[in-house]
């Protein structure tokens, strides 16, 4: 196929995928593989139909995440399967072993196949199994917390599962006095994952970088792992930013624009619009980043419009107002930006322009 015609598909089907919600991108994904898959099979007749080649052959589509099996079984069947991947087999038949014992044995299999690197279960889908087993997996990650070879998995988990009781704090409590490096990190980020940065904060003297890691993970993209994660609260935040002015720059590092944001719920909005008042930069900027979500509705967008376009046309800030001008855009909601071609400062004007150009 002549490179133009493959620049023109590729750029026709980004197009589609991004031109509304995060939903449709991933409805538009899930089109693209089954079309892939459709491809395989009719490329396999057509060659067979042809002469080119013998029975064995085989068209499929190899990725480099969990998809990848599904993919291969929606193009091959079961005997295919056997033959040329039998990994997954093996795989199903350890799952279908582990999912006949106890929960909590089962946990414990899952745990353990977390520090096997080939083993039949990827680390990806032993996670997964964990947080579905919920607090059924919780002693078994706690056991890994204090003796594992990979205690930063066990510590993440445990915030994913999202239990905060105290026998989860006491145990995260004790790893924060009795690990180092990645695996303290971990630590101390699950704890105030879990609600508890108060614990992290008490510490005896941290290292810097895994204090403001704890600091700033309530309001990553972390947060989302969890299935009820606390309520977003930007106190901490300020008070830190008050009593630690030291460590300031550092949080703005972590917490920068593009640095994936956690993704709000409707009954967090109030919240999120009175920190649009923050006398901190790296709150207002992470509030009107974060507002920039469609699926919110259009009743909540109708509160919303109106307070990004105060903060694009008054902000102190230029970051601050140039992120209120994509979030509006987001928001497909772009007449308010003519305004922002008047700005003082260049990439403001620059972001309103390319926003209005795209339609």
């Amino acid at each position: 196929m002549p490179a133009e015609r493959g620049e023109f598909w590729e750029r026709t089907l980004t197009e589609e995928a991004c031109r509304s919600s995060v939903r449709h991108w991933e409805r538009t994904f899930a089109r693209y593989l089954t079309t892939l898959t459709r491809v395989c099979k009719r490329a396999r007749q057509a060659l067979r139909a042809e002469g080119v080649t013998d029975q064995g052959f085989v068209v499929v589509v190899l990725t480099d995440d969990d998809a990848e099996e599904g993919l291969l079984r929606r193009v091959l069947g079961v005997r295919e399967m056997r033959r040329l991947f039998p990994v997954y087999e093996e795989a199903a038949a350890w799952t279908a072993e582990v999912a006949a014992l106890a929960p909590g044995e089962r946990a414990v299999r899952y745990v353990r196949a977390l520090s096997v690197r080939d083993g039949p279960v990827g680390r990806e889908k032993a996670e997964k199994a964990l947080c579905a087993l919920g607090l059924d997996a919780v002693p078994a990650l706690i056991d890994a917390l204090s003796q594992g070879p990979d205690r930063w998995q066990a510590a993440k988990l445990l915030a994913d599962i999202g239990d905060a009781s105290d026998e989860v704090v006491e145990a995260l409590s004790d790893a924060l006095r009795n690990t180092t490096g990645h695996d303290l990190s971990w630590v101390a980020v699950a704890l105030s994952r879990l609600g508890r940065l108060d614990m992290v904060l008490a510490s005896s003297p941290l290292p810097d970088d895994t204090v403001v890691a704890a600091v700033a993970a309530p309001f990553t993209a972390f947060r989302d792992h969890t299935a009820s994660p606390p309520p977003l609260d930007y106190g901490p935040l300020e008070h830190f930013l008050v009593d630690r002015p030291r460590l300031s720059e550092a949080v703005v590092a972590a917490l920068r624009p593009g640095s994936s944001y956690c993704v709000i719920r409707a009954e967090e909005v109030n919240t999120v619009l009175d920190a649009l008042r923050s006398p901190h930069a790296v709150i207002r900027r992470h509030a009107v980043s974060v507002l920039a979500v469609r699926s919110l509705g259009a009743a909540v967008g109708r509160r919303i419009i109106p307070q990004l376009t105060d903060v694009m046309t008054k902000d102190p800030d230029a970051t601050t107002r140039r992120l209120a001008v994509l979030s509006l855009h987001w928001w497909k909601h772009d007449v308010p930006l003519q305004q922002a071609l008047q700005d003082p400062d260049p990439g403001v004007r620059t972001t309103a322009q390319q926003c209005l150009s795209e339609n």
